[in-house]
């Protein structure tokens, strides 16, 4: 008899909870439904799409005009052109970038061999990005133990 009251109470409340879930449901459908009426989706090749499809058209044309006018250059694409002109033996420890007109980057690392910071230097007054690029007279010429500091001006 315990039992059978006890089944029936689990029910009833199991019951009670699914129409408590409904009814608080119920508005969201009732919202929706009557959006989807008044707003039916847009089908391909309806107008909505076509002024879509001229609005994109027309975007792109303008970035494609006001490209030339805006710094696609980064600090970290610059850093990323610094870091894969590194010839082999240079490690470097510290990255330090400043924006501004001119940003600078300043690398400073260990080299194995003094004249793989020659060769770095030289590897970034190659890169075309970079309007100056500066290391110090002792560093290169080995009085700090192979460390350097190599400073990079660019516009970022």
């Amino acid at each position: 008899m315990y039992r059978t009251r006890f089944i029936i109470a689990g029910a009833l409340v199991l019951l009670f909870a699914a129409v408590f879930s409904a009814l608080a449901l119920a508005p969201s459908y009732v919202v929706l439904s009557l959006q989807n009426e008044t707003n039916p989706p847009a089908q391909s090749g309806t107008a909505a799409s076509q002024d879509d499809r001229t609005a994109i058209a027309h975007t792109q044309a303008l970035i494609t005009a006001l490209s030339p006018l805006i710094a696609t250059t980064s600090a970290s694409t610059l850093i990323a052109q610094a870091l894969g002109a590194r010839p082999a033996g240079v490690a470097i420890d510290h990255i330090t970038a400043t924006a501004g007109t001119p940003g600078t980057i300043i690398l400073s690392g260990s080299a194995a061999q003094i004249d793989a910071i020659s060769t770095y230097q030289s590897a970034l007054l190659a890169d075309k990005q970079f309007s100056n690029v500066s290391v110090p007279v002792g560093d290169l010429a080995g009085t700090a133990d192979g460390t350097f500091s190599i400073t990079l001006s660019a516009n970022f």
